[in-house]
């Protein structure tokens, strides 16, 4: 379910480097500034660093979980990656609401 707002995401972005993850955060926080998604709640698993925390020469959790939400149709989007072996594999994709209905 997504809207003119938010369908120009992409559905699934799989990365497996360090570079990679890091011009996928990039290209979120951009659709984060234009209003296009905004940060939500990630749940209990979510990581101790905020979002825009992130930089390339900071450290990282050892696993990153950020949930976004399209302020017009509500879809959710999750970024997740593990980064304890220095590689950044991982994930952008789109995800059905938490039960808590974010």
């Amino acid at each position: 379910m997504t809207c003119g707002h938010c369908a120009h995401l992409d559905e699934h972005v799989r990365f497996r480097t360090r570079g990679e993850l890091f011009r996928a955060i990039a290209t979120i926080r951009q659709a984060v500034a234009d209003g296009d998604v905004e940060e939500i709640d990630a749940g209990p698993m979510k990581g101790t660093l905020p979002f825009a925390a992130l930089t390339e020469t900071g450290p990282l959790d050892d696993i990153l979980l950020y949930r976004f939400r399209c302020p017009t149709c509500g879809q959710n989007y999750v970024l997740g990656a593990e980064t304890y072996h220095g590689g950044g594999g991982g994930a952008w994709h789109r995800a059905a609401p938490l039960a808590s209905g974010q």
